[in-house]
């Protein structure tokens, strides 16, 4: 008898265990995680431009750090963001770091309030490094590798739209601009990443070979640190890739239009985490998936309301 009792007991445990669990699991998002593209050119950024890549790994950190502060303090506490968390990621940035960083490690509590979210950016930037990759590296023919790394991104459920999308509606939110008017200090540290990240492309696609794509990214380089010292903050608006390399631009625009569209998603989600009209975790992770979802999966092409048109697709409509 003893011994049934504690088999049934311990059979209630068991169940009561698992249905907390299936409850629990129902809270969580699935880490449906791709692996990068594979070819003889990963990391060849990491391998011959040292310089440049650890820049971008302070890049990463820095986008992290900024997320996970501002959901902590509320969005509201200027010297935490301006001050400490700002001047954690400059440190980062001086430690000149060989690796990417764990971005997880780095935003544990952002990650669990919107992890879709954060895997958008992480597909997007997969394809900024193949990118970097593909043009530093000795691949004869680029145009065919970035043709393909854009067509292994655009398999993917969380790849951001190709087409040109309304930047100025999308920065026109009830909440839009709260992070760049309360904390714009680290606003414009945000926007010299984005000039680094694209302002780039250019001089490695013009240099013949790997001494003169090291030389022509200096001077980008020391402008970047440049606006570390002293952010921009007299910019009004993120910095664009056709206005920083046309010609990559003009002969990638899906890709322009996906970058760009990235980094006002960024704008995007740091407002919505500054906001106050967005007091709660919940709202904010609504908020969040609302505007992924909406307006920059690409998934959301056929019924998104800020994609541009263009002439002729106006004229048809009309």
């Amino acid at each position: 008898m003893i011994i049934e009792k504690r088999i049934r007991v311990a059979a209630i445990v068991v169940t009561a265990t698992l249905a907390l669990a299936v409850a629990a699991c129902s809270q969580f998002e699935p880490r449906d995680k791709r692996f990068y593209y594979r070819a003889f050119w990963n990391f060849a950024l990491r391998e011959d431009l040292a310089e440049l890549d650890s820049e971008f790994n302070g890049v990463d950190f820095g986008h992290s750090n900024l997320y996970e502060n501002l959901l902590l303090t509320g969005g509201t506490d200027v010297p935490a963001i301006e001050d400490r968390a700002r001047k954690e990621t400059l440190a980062f940035i001086a430690s000149k770091p060989r690796l990417n960083p764990n971005e997880e490690a780095i935003a544990p509590t952002y990650m669990k309030l919107a992890w879709r979210a954060q895997n958008t950016f992480d597909e997007a930037h997969a394809l900024h490094r193949a990118t970097y990759d593909i043009v530093v590296s000795d691949e004869p023919d680029q145009d065919r590798a970035i043709r393909n790394v854009l067509a292994y991104y655009q398999e993917s459920a969380y790849a951001i739209t190709a087409r040109r999308l309304d930047h100025h509606r999308l920065d026109a939110f009830p909440y839009s601009q709260s992070f760049r008017k309360r904390f714009p200090l680290f606003n414009a540290t945000i926007w010299a990443y984005h000039y680094l990240q694209v302002a780039v492309y250019d001089p490695l696609r013009a240099a013949r070979d790997l001494p003169a794509k090291t030389q022509a990214v200096r001077p980008i380089l020391s402008t970047y640190h440049r606006y570390l010292e002293q952010p921009p903050v007299e910019w009004t608006f993120m910095p664009l890739t056709a206005e920083l390399s046309p010609a990559f631009a003009a002969r990638y625009p899906e890709i322009a239009n996906i970058f760009d569209n990235l980094h006002m998603l960024h704008d995007n989600i740091s407002d919505i985490l500054a906001s106050e009209q967005l007091p709660t975790w919940e709202a904010k992770r609504v908020e969040i998936y609302h505007l992924v979802n909406s307006y920059y999966l690409a998934s959301a092409d056929a019924t998104n309301p800020m994609i541009v048109k263009t002439q002729q697709e106006r004229e048809h409509h009309h």
